[in-house]
């Protein structure tokens, strides 16, 4: 066994790095990894954004971008999880996901890092968005509005797939909505870009759930996994 509990023990506490961490999800990972009782370091671009403390908790401003002031933050961190979005893009696709990818993928290889989980979205690879049964979803907000998001995230997956130093994990969930967390059984698909037969909305709790539950989860590792809550009718 891999995982970092099999490393250092079942009581050992884990040092999570969190980038996007003023973000919604990002914040759900923030206070749910805190309430698990690890160590969390919070990467933020604005600290006012994130206005929480805990004898646990450090909160620093860094430029993701740059590989050189992410260094030390991997450095000191056991495991990455990244809840980063980007403005949208409408000619291009959105390259500072396969930036982030690099940059990380590059700092863990000095550092002899290997776990990292990023929150992407269902339909990242092109074409996959077929499966959506609405039009409008189909042809203008998939295609037109987060289009260039969707393949942004799908060009840094192709990356890490090359990438056999890191146990990595994308987990794509559907629409996201402000919800408490549930506890919801998830239903998962590692090869369609979407979960058939689920519901198409997942809160942003559940998912930083998600997360955190497959940290040390080797089945999980080199997945780019579609993730869906079983949510009762009504």
């Amino acid at each position: 066994s891999s995982g970092i509990n099999a490393e250092y023990g079942e009581s050992y506490r884990m040092r999570l790095l969190v980038l996007g961490a003023s973000g919604q999800t990002g914040h759900e990972l923030v206070e749910q990894a805190l309430q698990r009782d690890h160590h969390v370091t919070a990467l933020v671009r604005d600290p006012s954004r994130l206005q929480m403390e805990h004898d646990n908790l450090t909160v620093k401003t860094c430029d993701v971008l740059d590989r050189s002031a992410l260094l030390p933050h991997v450095t000191d961190s056991d495991v990455i999880l990244s809840a980063l979005g980007f403005p949208l893009a409408w000619y291009n696709p959105v390259s500072e996901f396969k930036v982030v990818a690099e940059n990380l993928s590059e700092c863990m290889r000095e550092t002899g890092k290997r776990r990292v989980i990023f929150m992407h979205s269902w339909y990242t690879k092109p074409g996959s968005a077929q499966y959506n049964p609405s039009w409008f979803v189909r042809n203008i907000f998939l295609k037109l509005v987060i289009g260039q998001t969707l393949t942004g995230m799908w060009e840094s997956e192709e990356y890490l797939k090359t990438q056999g130093h890191l146990d990595f994990t994308c987990i794509l969930p559907p629409q996201l909505v402000n919800e408490p967390v549930s506890d919801m059984t998830f239903t998962t698909n590692d090869t369609d870009y979407h979960v058939p037969d689920c519901s198409r909305v997942i809160s942003r709790a559940d998912c930083a759930r998600y997360m955190l539950d497959i940290i040390d989860n080797e089945t999980s590792y080199g997945k780019i996994r579609c993730i869906a809550v079983n949510r009762p009718p009504g």
